[in-house]
């Protein structure tokens, strides 16, 4: 069994990868662009492993993910790969567009071309799980809990580019039949995370001294989910 994840040098990538090596036989893929926010230290451990193979890959160059399907033969895939601080999307909205939207898109499209060509036994095994943010669903006020049944309410650049992501996986599965999985986490927290994020940003600035940023008046509420639990 061989499974493509995007977005593997990531934060939540890297862990995966570490289960799935540690828990399965599998060979894994690695499919990533390598931006600022990877850290091929996180895959240390696994980097040796004949089982494991990096590709540094944009998912939104259709010829470049051809290519990775066509060698690796993948029997799934874990799509991760996103730009996915809240802050930079509203200082800069046009990368998130075109990792989260149009990188899903080229994938969801490289992904269904390949599905078709397998044999029945192997479409019916293959999943396109799409591993989204619960920020899709909008602010938690008032101790509203939000599930799969939620509406989408997005309130910022990326989760809107989340929420189209959402959005494409559904309607490729609904309208081409593609085997599908949407999963919307919470705010991950735990070893190797980018130091831009609120846990670590907050530990840097204490041990610094520093003035801790608060958003708003400071009565945010937010879910924190451990990332090898996640994974």
């Amino acid at each position: 069994m061989s499974i493509l994840v995007t977005g593997g040098a990531g934060f939540i990538g890297a862990a995966l990868i570490r289960q799935l090596m540690a828990e399965t036989d599998a060979r894994v893929v690695n499919a990533d662009k390598l931006t600022y926010a990877a850290n091929l230290d996180a895959l240390a451990e696994v980097a040796q492993d004949p089982r494991y193979e990096l590709e540094q890959v944009d998912i939104a160059d259709e010829p470049a993910l051809r290519d990775v399907f066509g060698r690796h033969r993948p029997s799934g895939i874990i799509h991760l790969a996103a730009e996915s601080h809240v802050d930079r999307s509203i200082d800069g909205p046009a990368p998130f567009i075109r990792t989260n939207v149009l990188g899903t898109y080229t994938l969801l499209e490289t992904a269904l071309a390949y599905w078709r060509e397998l044999d029945d036994a192997a479409q019916r095994a293959f999943r396109f799980h799409h591993v989204s943010t619960d920020e899709v669903y909008g602010s938690a006020e008032d101790g509203r809990q939000f599930d799969e049944h939620s509406a989408h309410h997005p309130n910022s650049p990326y989760a809107a580019s989340k929420a189209s992501a959402d959005h494409l996986v559904r309607a490729w599965s609904e309208t081409y039949g593609l085997p599908v999985v949407v999963t919307n986490c919470s705010n991950n927290y735990g070893p190797f995370q980018f130091p831009e994020k609120l846990i670590p940003l907050m530990i840097v600035k204490g041990y610094l001294g520093e003035p801790m940023p608060i958003y708003g008046d400071g009565g945010n509420v937010r879910d924190w989910l451990h990332v090898e639990d996640h994974a």
